[in-house]
């Protein structure tokens, strides 16, 4: 039985919610970490003493006084914050013992039996219903367990909109995360999920192709919300596709069109037609992005992309005619790629007269099918230093001279690392390197 003066007020329970830093990104603040804000909403509605500890633009040395002591500390990890979060968590255990250290995000929930014993609880999914649970365990005085599993909220409406307000306005509303010269811009998410399974995708083991979508009048509340309160108009949609409900789309766009906003969108290019295109772009949208991950069709097919080039091409020629411009999304080193790359990408590019390129370099994550079963595409994992697992460092970074993590099943490091070459040269000789 649980000894009434172990209870707490929920106001007196501290949560600080740490947003860890992103140094491998030229600008470490253009994605604004939604998840823990949403978090933090949840918590203060419920209740709870509630603080954000942006670490995003900070040196190391100042991490221990931008935290402030509480009670529990939640933090988010994709794979590559991993090993730079497990250093904060033990900086926080030695300065508090008693303190509750959680950690969440798709790292956690990936490889939920390899997470270091440093935090004493894991979040496995979504987070808003399972921070809840460990909030509530505290505050009884249960004891907590090692594993929390969020269960899917069905009705995204009934999560409040995320704590923008919890962050000092630039970390935000970031300069870069629509067009050069834009203006402060802010990112909002529409559904969760996405229908497809790619192979070097590790978007399931979080979502498991459970689509959700918002209320189109819900997502009008939001932006209108965000408008009012400070005064931007530029906006960043983070769906992974957002064209998925085409009706729930139409809806949406009628409703932005009078707000006189731009905004960008991303999506596949199987979910588009000429009908969503001109709805978007009445509505303010001036850019979608497209993955086409390779410009080689058995790749695709070996990845699980469920598109074809020709798709792709149609897709791009569509929004070009709608009068909006194309952002495509590349990945250099997928398994079946085959020397040439450069050129049949260049040639792809030209041939669609794409505005702009974005190239990763291919990441086998920790969730996506390509990491579990490498062998079964003919790759070969070199390593598990996670701190080198990230996709894109940009060029200022060094993205031209960087290693792979992975045995290639067709090229060698040095043609890798060649195609790579040919490919960030030219977009960057014509241009067609733009922010993310």
């Amino acid at each position: 039985m649980i000894m009434e003066q172990n209870k707490r007020r929920k106001e007196d329970v501290r949560l600080n919610l740490i947003i860890p830093p992103n140094p491998y990104l030229g600008d470490d603040k253009r994605n604004l970490p939604l998840g823990i804000l949403y978090l933090a909403a949840v918590a203060r509605d419920a209740g709870y003493s509630v603080r954000v500890s942006d670490l995003r633009g900070k040196k190391p040395e100042t991490f221990e006084s931008a935290i402030e002591s509480s009670d529990v500390y939640g933090i988010t990890a994709s794979t590559p914050d991993y090993l730079r979060v497990v250093k904060i968590a033990k900086m926080l255990k030695e300065r508090n013992p008693d303190s509750l250290r959680i950690l969440g995000g798709i790292h956690a929930t990936a490889l939920p039996n390899e997470i270091d014993s440093v935090f004493n609880g894991l979040v496995l999914g979504e987070g808003e219903r399972a921070l809840l649970s460990i909030l509530e365990d505290y505050r009884i005085g249960n004891d907590s367990k090692r594993i929390y599993v969020g269960k899917a909220i069905k009705d995204l409406d009934t999560i409040p909109f995320p704590a923008r307000e919890m962050l000092p306005f630039e970390n935000v509303f970031n300069e870069n995360a629509l067009f050069y010269g834009a203006g402060p811009t802010a990112s909002v998410i529409t559904s969760r999920g996405c229908p497809q399974k790619c192979a070097f995708c590790a978007s399931d083991s979080m979502w498991k192709r459970n689509l959700r979508f918002r209320s189109p009048d819900n997502v009008f509340s939001e932006i209108k919300h965000i408008i009012e309160k400070y005064k931007i108009r530029n906006f960043r949609i983070m769906d992974d596709t957002v064209t998925a409900n085409r009706r729930r789309l139409e809806e949406i766009c009628s409703k932005l069109s009078p707000l006189d906003i731009r905004f960008r969108v991303e999506t596949r290019v199987d979910y588009i037609d000429s009908d969503s295109l001109s709805s978007l772009k009445k509505a303010g949208c001036e850019e979608i992005a497209y993955g086409i991950e390779s410009p080689t069709q058995e790749v695709l097919d070996i990845s699980r992309k469920g598109i074809t080039l020709e798709q792709a091409k149609k897709a791009i020629k569509m929004t070009h005619d709608t009068g909006m411009i194309t952002r495509l999304f590349f990945i250099i080193g997928l398994p079946g790629e085959t020397p040439g790359y450069a050129r049949r990408l260049i040639d792809f590019v030209e041939e669609t007269k794409t505005e702009a390129v974005d190239l990763s370099t291919f990441v086998p994550y920790p969730g996506c099918d390509i990491y579990r079963n490498p062998a079964k595409y003919g790759l070969k994992l070199k390593n598990r230093d996670f701190s080198q697992y990230h996709m894109t460092l940009g060029l200022r970074q060094g993205e031209i001279d960087r290693e792979f993590t992975f045995e290639h099943d067709q090229m060698s490091d040095e043609q890798l690392r060649e195609e790579r070459r040919k490919v960030l040269e030219y977009t960057k000789s014509r241009g067609k390197i733009k922010n993310f």
